[in-house]
């Protein structure tokens, strides 16, 4: 017993420490060789990965771009409207003459005789005014009763008279005229609207009237109530 524990003993000697432990020693130092090795070739000075990390770290960031409040690109600005000619004036009239104003007007109602089933009166438009003025179209002629209510319809247009369309040029003192008709009252069995207290006229382009109360012995009959174009003359 005495001479297996002294081999046992001796063989221990003989080995060492060096023996007991060479081949975990050797083993990981080979590890520890691959693993640099590994290392040297990932993370080297030449290593392709490195490089673009750090490059991908160093490299500007180019600012985001603003998002628009609606998610679409903002529209430009619009650009100024080109400029336009100048509107010619209100008051420019041809040949210079200005249109004949209600200020400037009276109004007259002459009976101008009676022709088949009609009877006729003459509407006379007289510038009163210190300057030419023009004339041009139908006037509106309207009846109005004593409370200023109208009296059936305002008169249709005819061509009655002996206006040819074209302006008539009125000097101070001058009248235009235009044909007013009417049916003949013993022509309609009686058939004729109330009577009127006021011939109510718009010169031809006014939206002012010009009234008149000697209506001439004007009724009107059988709902036929016309009136034509001026003229320069009476019919």
């Amino acid at each position: 017993m005495s001479h297996t524990h002294r081999r046992d003993g001796h063989g221990r000697r003989r080995g060492g420490p060096d023996q007991a432990r060479g081949r975990p020693r050797g083993v990981w130092s080979a590890a520890l060789a691959l693993a640099c090795a590994a290392a040297l070739t990932a993370c080297g000075p030449d290593g392709g990965d490195a490089d673009a990390a750090g490059a991908a770290s160093d490299a500007p960031t180019s600012p985001a771009a603003t998002p628009t409040g609606t998610g679409t690109p903002a529209e430009p600005a619009p650009s100024s409207p080109p400029p336009t000619s100048a509107a010619p004036s209100a008051s420019a009239k041809p040949g210079g003459v200005a249109r004949c104003e209600t200020d400037g007007l009276a109004l007259s109602l002459v009976a101008n005789g009676q022709e088949m089933n009609s009877k006729y009166f003459d509407l006379r438009l007289t510038n009163t005014g210190s300057e030419p003025c023009d004339l041009l179209g139908h006037p509106g002629v309207s009846l109005l009763d004593a409370g200023g209510k109208r009296v059936g319809e305002p008169a249709t247009r005819s061509q009655d008279g002996t206006g040819d369309g074209g302006a008539v040029r009125l000097r101070p003192g001058q009248a235009a005229h235009a044909t007013v008709k009417t049916a003949g009252e013993g022509v309609t069995d009686g058939r004729c609207w109330p009577e009127a207290a006021t011939l109510l006229v718009y010169p031809p382009g006014s939206r002012q009237t010009v009234t008149t109360a000697d209506l001439a012995g004007l009724k009107v009959c059988g709902d036929s109530f016309q009136v034509g174009p001026v003229g320069d003359r009476a019919p």
